[in-house]
């Protein structure tokens, strides 16, 4: 219907048939600019040899990421970059809510349009800075598994998070829904699919902290201010996520995500 469109990238789409048939394409608009969306048909890609030892990541809210070789992906939400985007929301959104409550009143008066208010140009704005918030944390998640996978482990272990009951607690909801937990999994899950890796989901009631890596006895009276895990037991010392990673790594009450 559009006839042909010049794109702003240049060899983004391979042209390949061989291995790469175009079958559709899609316009779809998202804060004012315009993406085309391309639907593929692609030859099956080669299962990689699994090599590399098992992957258990522990999601928090203080690091967003904690592996079990004690590699640690900060809270991108905590930077000053994220801090002044939200900053910005905060007043962009306040400035909407007035030239909407504006444009009643004045509607009633005088028959005054939203053109004349500049009220979509202030959508707009709000629109592209929840796109800018939200392509940062997509980058930021997909970074992640990209390294996660890179080393072709045997198998990628991942706690299964019930992050709707985790919603429910008022002081920490706001935090919990920036992190973007189901989405890192969603991805997680393609990703590994799409190469062949297995994926564990722990068990929801799994205590992972809790629980001693080296000889498995529970600290029941374990609290969330406690960041270093001390066993009673047999004197093992280890971070509290780092201990947290290894036991979903390693245990056996976990199901297949595909």
């Amino acid at each position: 219907k559009l006839g042909w469109v010049r794109l702003k990238e240049f060899g983004y789409i391979p042209t390949d048939s061989e291995h790469f048939v175009i079958k559709q394409g899609r316009i779809k608009c998202k804060a004012g600019k315009y993406y085309l969306t391309c639907l593929v048909e692609q030859a099956e890609l080669p299962k990689l040899e699994l090599t590399g030892e098992p992957v258990g990541i522990d999601l928090g809210l203080k690091e967003f990421a904690i592996l079990n070789d004690g590699t640690l992906y900060h809270n991108q939400n905590k930077s000053s970059r994220v801090r002044r985007i939200r900053k910005r929301l905060r007043r962009l959104q306040r400035k909407l809510s007035r030239q909407h409550r504006t444009l009643k009143a004045r509607k009633q008066k005088e028959g005054r349009s939203a053109t004349d208010l500049n009220l979509a140009k202030t959508q707009r704005k709000v629109q592209r800075l929840y796109q800018r918030l939200t392509n940062i944390q997509s980058d930021y998640q997909n970074k992640i598994i990209a390294t996660a996978v890179r080393a072709k482990p045997r198998w990628v272990a991942l706690e299964d998070l019930n992050v709707k009951g985790m919603m429910k607690n008022r002081h920490l909801a706001k935090a919990i829904s920036y992190q973007g937990f189901y989405n890192f999994r969603l991805k997680l899950i393609a990703k590994c699919q799409r190469l062949g890796i297995p994926v564990h989901l722990t068990g929801r009631f799994e205590p992972t902290s809790k629980l001693c890596h080296q000889c498995g006895y529970k600290k029941v009276d374990l609290k969330l201010q406690d960041r270093v895990y001390e066993c009673q037991n047999c004197d093992y010392t280890e971070d509290r996520d780092i201990n947290a990673a290894l036991n979903i790594r390693d245990t056996e009450n976990f199901e297949l995500a595909y």
